[in-house]
């Protein structure tokens, strides 16, 4: 049949295929509203007077003008998902992004721009909407029609592995190769749970334990859960062991009470799912907060550069070792990353192995207490977060080893994996660092009930607290 599979490649390419398109367009626009204010607005004693307007700065407009679309645009996050873009929702997308955009370039541009009426203003914001919204939605449909008729006419799709090899695996894999037009579910095979009868005619490529290599082997994009057993004790290991990838996570209705985290549920034409794993934030949301992480940390450093000179200075002077002190942590997906913290403790710190820092601890340094306290010891993570290890706001990332000691405890614990880890979170502001593990598994549940409301709104009462904590040295 000449099935094609989508990767990271085809997705790049798709997302390349919209901002052409999105250039291309926006200055189609810019020409048809140039020749508009041409031909309607303009009189030819208006005209004379006009020349010296930035509107009629023309030539090197064209130069300006897609550079802020595409970030409009991206900002909107219409590039985040380049693939099964619901039709309705690009559309209140598009509809959304060049209204506001065109206000913006209405009072840019053309708020001074001398006319005969003042209606001429009206009419003018009026035009410029209703052509960039036409000409940009017109070029976005086409290319967005072309994707999804390869979809459904399983030209193109999504390699997809189910978790189960039962009846309830065999019922959904039927339903999803029974359907007229595909829901873009390339099934690479499936894998066997323990106590289940494989159905007949399954292609079974392992069991469990075997989960990781064949995510790997099979480039799968998305798994679909569809165990026979009911028991979350059989669904959690599965789950966790998704974690760590990039990947969309499906399961069938009945065990949607045993997943602790986000989830929504949805419908693939007919099959009702529940999607795992999602982090509510929506496309824009995310977006501005990655904006915000970049430009604030920017921000904080420069402005902070003082103070980081001097806590510097300091820590050299008190105490033999590096200024800064470097640990592996794992962050997105379970990647490890090197976070940069001031040093507050001796060199020999964990010379027995790793341990939590408790109160009173010894081995932290005079001035390192105090760094502690205040949280300056955590600083220099801004520099993590310009690097995109981190974010400002989010799960405090953990080593590796005390995160496996949690994961015994909390099986979910892989969800704080879903996103990136932050400087601060919910679980510091209200329950501080952790001695034991009994007391990070008790934090945890402040980063799951996180992940669950996650918004910008959110994040920002985290920082109004973390502020909070910071003046009045409420850390260890």
């Amino acid at each position: 049949m000449g099935q094609k599979s989508i990767n990271q490649q085809h997705i790049r390419r798709q997302r390349i295929k919209y901002i052409v398109a999105d250039i291309v367009s926006v200055l189609i626009a810019w020409v048809l509203f140039f020749v508009f204010r041409r031909i309607e607005i303009e009189s030819n004693v208006i005209r004379e007077i006009q020349l010296f307007s930035p509107v009629y700065n023309f030539k090197e407009l064209l130069f300006g003008i897609p550079f802020f679309w595409l970030f409009i645009f991206w900002l909107s996050g219409y590039y985040n998902q380049p693939y099964r873009k619901s039709r309705l929702t690009e559309l209140a997308q598009t509809f959304l992004s060049t209204f506001f955009g065109s206000i913006a370039l209405f009072f840019i541009l053309l708020l001074d721009d001398p006319v005969v009426d003042y209606r001429d203003y009206y009419l003018s914001l009026i035009v410029l909407f209703s052509i960039y919204f036409t000409v940009v939605y017109l070029f976005r449909y086409t290319i967005t029609l072309i994707a999804t008729r390869q979809i459904h006419a399983r030209k193109i799709g999504f390699n997809t592995l189910i978790v189960g090899a039962g009846k309830n695996a065999k019922a959904i894999y039927d339903e999803l190769e029974s359907m007229k037009m595909s829901s873009g579910h390339f099934i690479q095979g499936f894998i066997s749970c323990e106590g289940e009868q494989v159905a007949e005619g399954l292609n079974v490529l392992g069991d469990l334990s075997r989960l990781d290599d064949i995510v790997k082997e099979k480039e799968i994009r998305e798994v679909i859960i569809a165990m026979d057993s009911a028991d979350r004790d059989a669904i959690f290991p599965a789950i966790h062991k998704l974690y760590q990838y990039d990947v969309i996570v499906r399961l069938i209705p009945r065990v949607y009470d045993f997943l602790i985290g986000s989830i929504r549920i949805v419908s693939i034409y007919g099959t009702p799912l529940v999607t795992a794993l999602e982090v509510p934030m929506n496309d824009f949301e995310k977006n501005v907060k990655f904006l915000f992480d970049k430009v604030f940390s920017c921000v904080m450093l420069i402005l902070l550069s003082p103070l980081l000179l001097i806590l510097s200075i300091l820590v050299k002077l008190s105490s033999d070792g590096p200024i800064l002190y470097q640990q592996e942590r794992i962050g997105l997906y379970g990647k490890p990353f090197k976070i940069l913290k001031f040093r507050t403790m001796r060199m020999d710190a964990e010379a027995s192995g790793p341990q939590l820092a408790k109160e009173g601890d010894n081995r932290v340094t005079k001035i390192g207490h105090y760094y502690r306290k205040y949280r300056f010891d955590e600083l220099p993570q801004f520099i993590n977060v310009l690097r995109g290890d981190m974010s400002i706001v989010g799960p405090r990332p953990e080593r590796k080893y005390f995160g496996e000691k949690i994961a015994e405890k909390a099986p979910y614990y892989g969800l704080v994996h879903r996103v990136k880890p932050g400087i601060t979170s919910w679980a510091t502001v209200k329950y501080g660092y952790a001695s034991d593990i009994d007391q990070m598994v008790r934090r945890l549940h402040y980063d799951i009930i996180y992940l669950d409301n996650t918004s910008l709104l959110v994040d920002l009462k985290i920082l109004i607290y973390t502020v909070i904590t910071v003046v009045t040295g409420r850390g260890l």
